[in-house]
């Protein structure tokens, strides 16, 4: 998933792409983490996202490569 798209098409994307796997690469991982522009609603799936890595609901996949 590119960095360079619109930071909330990428939190949205980011967001369903890691619940229908259950797991996030280690990149967008980084780039959710780094992602400072974020509006309300966008922060908003950050934090739930972080607090389902946290969890275990989501795994951190260092072998997974981001589309």
């Amino acid at each position: 998933m590119p960095c360079s798209a619109p930071s909330g098409r990428f939190m949205v994307e980011l967001y369903l792409e890691a619940r229908l796997h259950n797991r996030i690469s280690d990149a967008d991982y980084r780039a959710l983490l780094l992602r400072q522009d974020l509006d309300h609603q966008e922060q908003k799936l950050r934090q739930t996202l972080l607090q389902l890595i946290d969890v275990g609901s989501i795994r951190l996949d260092t072998a997974a490569t981001s589309a």
